[in-house]
């Protein structure tokens, strides 16, 4: 997506001559001619030298994987629901018009990105299919927590928060008021805690581990829905934090597998590239070149190369899900 529009353009077009999608006359081999002239000719091997055998995998492979994925799943995923998603999506950044500036700026159209979006849901499919997680794992590795926060600030110059001295005071005295009546929480959180979440009542919604803090989860995951604890020290301030009834696991499950999914993905990159490999096998994918399948193979299809990949184009915010 950082890519230049041109850079964009090429890679796609050659992949499309290497795969023979160019009608009859297409070339079959890297040796044949695309351009003639009396200075020389240009071959398909010259194309490929020069936009790297890695990069016309890549863009092989993504071209590849859409249209098995859509096949497979494509009449699975609700078109609708994801415009739905994309038009809260569209409200929450200002409207149309803004919104389509931010994706230009990553050179993506409105109708690319819902591709994408498509794509994305696709390979959740394939990932539930694939990862095993029960509703026992996801309970065990998830609690619904809201919680009140006094921040504390950084230094002098810093116009949120309190003093160290003074936010301990002051959520020392919320505590007070909870022991006496702890169903006050929600009011209390709203007037009192400096956080976004405070406008929903402290409510921060499902908490996955690893999501947050290690004393904030500390404390969070030993207590028991309805449980108050007591005051928590971060780096962000003093926390109270409460665990919340799950009334809606069920509707939320799904969501919380995907983030759990996620998670496993860093951990065990070969998740991801075992369930490509399999579809790839279902599919009877035959590679045309030799170079693009070893390229192939040793970058996408590779554990290592795939988690180092996702990690720096996306600072390791997960593998293709």
């Amino acid at each position: 997506m950082k890519q230049g529009l041109q850079k964009l353009i090429i890679p796609l077009s050659a992949t499309a001559l290497l795969l023979g999608a160019c009608g009859n006359d297409a070339p079959s081999s890297k040796g044949e001619t695309l351009i003639s002239s009396k200075a020389g000719d240009v071959k398909v091997e010259d194309v490929m030298k020069d936009i790297g055998n890695n990069q016309i995998a890549s863009s092989s492979f993504k071209l590849l994987l859409g249209k098995i994925l859509e096949d497979k799943y494509g009449d699975k995923v609700d078109d609708k629901q994801i415009e739905k998603d994309i038009d809260s999506q569209i409200e929450k950044y200002g409207g149309k018009e803004q919104f389509e500036s931010l994706l230009k700026q990553q050179k993506l159209s409105m109708d690319e990105y819902k591709e994408q979006r498509k794509l994305i849901e696709y390979q959740k499919r394939l990932l539930n299919e694939k990862v095993d997680i029960s509703d026992k794992d996801i309970k065990e590795q998830t609690k619904k927590a809201s919680h009140i926060l006094i921040k504390v600030k950084e230094n002098d110059d810093d116009k949120e928060g309190l003093t160290d001295k003074e936010a301990k005071k002051k959520i020392e005295e919320i505590k007070k008021q909870l022991d006496k009546n702890p169903k006050n929480f929600d009011k209390i959180a709203k007037k009192e805690s400096m956080d976004s979440s405070s406008e929903q009542n402290g409510s921060l919604g499902y908490v996955v581990k690893g999501q947050m803090v290690e004393p904030f989860e500390k404390a969070l995951f030993k207590l028991k829905e309805g449980e108050i604890s007591d005051v928590v020290k971060t780096d962000y301030g003093y926390h109270i934090i409460r665990a919340d009834k799950q009334t809606d696991f069920n509707k939320e499950k799904a969501q919380l597998k995907t983030k759990l999914i996620q998670n496993k993905l860093q951990e065990e990159p070969e998740l991801l590239t075992d369930a490509y490999k399999d579809l790839l096998d279902e599919y009877k994918v035959d590679y045309k070149d030799r170079d693009i399948k070893n390229a192939i193979e040793d970058s996408i299809l590779n554990p290592e190369s795939l988690q180092k990949a996702a990690q720096s184009s996306h600072g390791g915010q997960g593998l293709g899900v």
